[in-house]
């Protein structure tokens, strides 16, 4: 074999690995991309998704706070119409005239003195009603009763040295019962 021929054959040969070289470097160099690219899709995937996953809790914690807002200003608009419904309720039975609350005074008596222990005892009353209660009272000597232009409605109980008093005016019995009449008057507000 001659030289040229030897030379062909051997430019022939490194033209082929040459080739070869390429082919394999070609080859690598698209799994490497495809790699990368795979890579930088998944990467922005995560990213996206880790930002879609910041607005849903960033909504959520706007949403609960603008509820609890609402809720918190929703109770105290209620706790301010309660304020008034009680307030109007307390001078409306202050101001009550006996009619209205005659047939209880046996009762309320009875209450008030069972409290204050059976011993000699003070009840201060509206005037319009000192008669009736002297009337209930008038078997029990160590009971007095004082009839008082400024008392509010129902009766006023005290031991005779002052040391038990027993308020069982209505505005006080209101007053006592205010958180249940609270709870049903706010469930009839908002079934309204």
């Amino acid at each position: 074999m001659s030289i040229d021929a030897l030379l062909a054959l051997l430019e022939r040969d490194a033209s082929a690995e040459a080739a070869k070289l390429i082919s394999e470097a070609e080859l690598r160099a698209q799994g490497l991309l495809a790699q990368a690219e795979a890579g930088a899709q998944r990467r922005g995937a995560e990213a996206l998704d880790r930002l879609r996953e910041a607005g849903r809790r960033t909504v959520a914690c706007e949403t609960a706070a603008a509820a609890r807002g609402y809720r918190e200003s929703h109770l105290r608009e209620r706790a301010l119409l309660l304020d008034r419904v009680f307030t109007d309720a307390e001078r409306e039975l202050r101001a009550a005239a006996i009619d209205r609350y005659q047939g209880q005074l046996p009762a309320l008596v009875d209450a008030t003195l069972r409290f204050l222990e059976g011993g000699p005892a003070v009840l201060h009353c509206r005037p319009d009603v000192a008669g009736p209660v002297e009337q209930l009272l008038k078997d029990r000597a160590d009971v007095t009763v004082r009839a008082d232009a400024d008392a509010a409605a129902g009766i006023l109980g005290q031991s005779a040295d002052g040391t038990i008093v027993v308020n069982n005016t209505f505005a006080a019995l209101l007053r006592r019962q205010e958180a249940d009449l609270a709870v049903a008057v706010a469930a009839r507000f908002e079934a309204e």
